[in-house]
């Protein structure tokens, strides 16, 4: 038997079954980690979630020989990559040159993807490409070799649920949402045209199972249609599967979006371990786990080609093999001069004794060098350590003269607009626009859709006020990262 292990957060999941290509599933188990074990992906305190692994391993009796990791972290970054028709090794070069703008190399990374369509036109592959800490794969490892476990697999989150979607959801459906509900996340992917588009997650301030935590989870579902009004798609969403809450909420959450504008037919996922297994339910909760039982193939797997050695290392290694034999003929040759250089070494050696004897002389120079070169080390770490904390306060963003301007600019010739507050821990800009005509409002969100400041557009509703004639639509910005104080620079 086969076991998918879901990390994100808090939540544990966990699936039992056969892995392959359609997957089956025996039974699936949900857990809390410590509090603070990990938190997005991340390991805080590798012996405390090692510890309760090992426990909840145990206390289960799961298997150890075929185990899967599937973990969402904020630290592996993923985007759509147009390739073309080439091996696997060519296929990871070709995708590490796409990831090269964020920094990211073969040394310190591994690369993972999975094929998510074909151009007929172009002849090119679209690929969801992965890229993931080497460091951060390693601790994974390491917690579970702990157990006793050697991982066979640890793929993203992302790309697992997405392979997923392809393999039950895609053929029956071209454009489409799914939501799934994992605690205060909830994770959105869009389909359109049988085709994977977009991915995000949000994370919701209100408790789980409340009016408020489905009102979030409906403005998350209305970004996705602002994201395609901005990318000018115009499939119409024909379904949006839900997975992670209770059937009885279904009702009350299509109820939800349609108030907010949204006019789609909602329904629960179909895992396609139903009536067989008695699982639909468990299955659909823990559907991150499950889709891990899927084999999306050696390429979605980031241990596939993991190795903590740098590349230059493996170079170097190429060019020792390349020279052994030389080297093995030139030993034949060295042997041979051997007798001639030994002469030669006992007259050097009373010249190495009087070298030696020169260079005791300069030991007291060759410690003070070092007590200098430690003091300024220290004083580097030092620096290093201050630009750090500066660098972290520089990238939170600030409603600063710049934006508000910004704001203004955009609105000029739509509506007027009366900024009612900030929040400068969420870095969100929430106003009033005012104007006669609704759709000009509609126009300058698109507007300001378009500055690279804000990192999502919101407009929560809207009042019409009858004695001026005029409609009031109150809009959420959230800035970028740096926003503001970028703008401020560039002055």
């Amino acid at each position: 038997m086969s076991v998918s292990i879901y990390l994100s957060s808090q939540i544990i999941q966990v699936a039992v079954g056969t892995r392959a290509k359609k997957g089956s599933l025996k039974t699936v188990y949900t857990a809390m980690a410590p509090e603070g074990s990990i938190i997005n992906g991340i390991v805080m305190d590798s012996d405390s979630l090692g510890g309760f692994l090992k426990s909840f391993w145990e206390e289960h009796k799961l298997p150890k020989n075929d185990v899967y990791l599937v973990v969402n972290s904020n630290k592996i970054a993923g985007k759509n990559v147009e390739a073309p028709n080439m091996n696997p090794k060519k296929t990871k070069e070709f995708i590490l040159r796409d990831f090269a703008d964020m920094q990211r190399d073969s040394d310190t990374h591994t690369m993972a993807y999975i094929p998510v369509g074909f151009d007929k036109d172009t002849k090119l592959r679209h690929l969801y490409a992965e890229s993931a800490p080497k460091d951060q794969l390693k601790e994974f490892m390491d917690i579970f070799a702990s157990m006793g476990i050697k991982l066979k697999g640890i793929v993203s989150g992302e790309s697992s649920i997405i392979g997923y979607a392809q393999n039950k959801l895609a053929k029956a459906y071209n454009t489409f949402v799914l939501q799934i509900s994992s605690g205060n996340v909830v994770f959105n992917l869009l389909f359109v045209n049988g085709m994977f588009k977009y991915f995000n997650s949000v994370r919701c301030f209100n408790e789980v199972g409340t009016e408020g935590y489905f009102e979030d989870m409906a403005r998350s579902l209305n970004q996705l249609y602002q994201f395609m009004q901005a990318q000018r798609i115009n499939s119409p969403i024909e379904r949006v599967f839900l997975a992670g809450i209770d059937r009885e909420d279904l009702g009350y959450y299509g109820q939800t979006i349609r108030e907010q504008g949204t006019d789609v037919t909602c329904e629960m996922v179909d895992t396609g371990f139903g009536a067989g297994t008695g699982l639909q339910y468990e299955s659909g909760n823990a559907l991150f786990a499950v889709s891990g039982l899927f084999d999306l193939g050696p390429d979605s797997n980031f241990l596939t080609n993991f190795s903590m050695k740098k590349s230059s290392d493996s170079a170097f290694d190429n060019r020792i093999k390349k020279y052994v034999l030389i080297i093995a003929a030139a030993f034949a040759v060295m042997f041979l001069t051997f007798l001639v250089t030994l002469g030669m070494r006992l007259v050097r050696a009373a010249k190495l004794a009087e070298l030696q004897e020169y260079n005791d002389t300069l030991a007291p120079q060759a410690m003070l060098y070092d007590m200098e070169a430690a003091r300024r080390d220290e004083m580097s770490a030092k620096y290093n350590s201050i630009y750090s904390v500066v660098e972290t306060i520089e990238s939170y963003p600030v409603a600063s003269d710049e934006v508000i301007d910004i704001l203004q600019r955009t609105a000029q010739g739509y509506a007027e607009i009366e900024i009612s507050s900030f929040d400068a821990n969420a870095g969100k800009i929430s106003f009033t626009a005012h104007s006669q005509n609704v759709n000009d409002i509609y126009k300058y969100i698109d507007r300001l859709l378009e500055e690279d400041i804000f990192q999502s557009v919101e407009h929560t509703g809207y009042t019409y006020d009858a004695n001026k004639d005029s409609y009031n639509i109150y809009v959420d910005c959230t800035l970028a990262e740096s926003a503001g104080r970028k703008l401020k620079e560039d002055k």
